[in-house]
C-alpha cells in the first residue's frame, strides 16, 4: 500500500513521497511571512507619496485589509 503513495517528480527521479503536510504548513506561513514585510514596505511607501490624500487613504486601507486577512489565514496554519 505504501507504494501507491509514492510519486515521481519526473521520469528520472527516484521515488519520493509528499511533503509532509505540517511541513508544507511551515513553508506556507514563511511565504506569508514573507509577503506581509512586503506589504508593510507598501505600507511605507503610500503613506510617503505624493499621490492626493484620499487616494492614499484609500490605497493603504486596501494594503491593511490584505494583511490583517493573511494574517487570518496565517493563525489557523498549525505551529512548528
Amino acid at each position: 500500500m505504501l507504494q501507491s503513495l509514492r510519486i515521481k517528480a519526473s521520469p528520472t527521479e527516484p521515488d519520493m513521497l509528499p511533503p509532509h503536510p505540517l511541513h508544507l504548513a511551515v513553508n506556507m506561513k514563511a511565504e506569508l511571512q514573507e509577503l506581509m514585510n512586503m506589504l508593510r514596505k507598501l505600507q511605507g511607501a503610500i503613506d510617503f507619496g505624493n499621490a492626493p490624500m484620499a487616494e492614499r487613504e484609500a490605497l493603504a486601507g486596501d494594503v491593511t485589509d490584505i494583511m490583517d486577512t493573511l494574517f487570518e489565514v496565517m493563525k489557523k496554519l498549525p505551529d512548528e
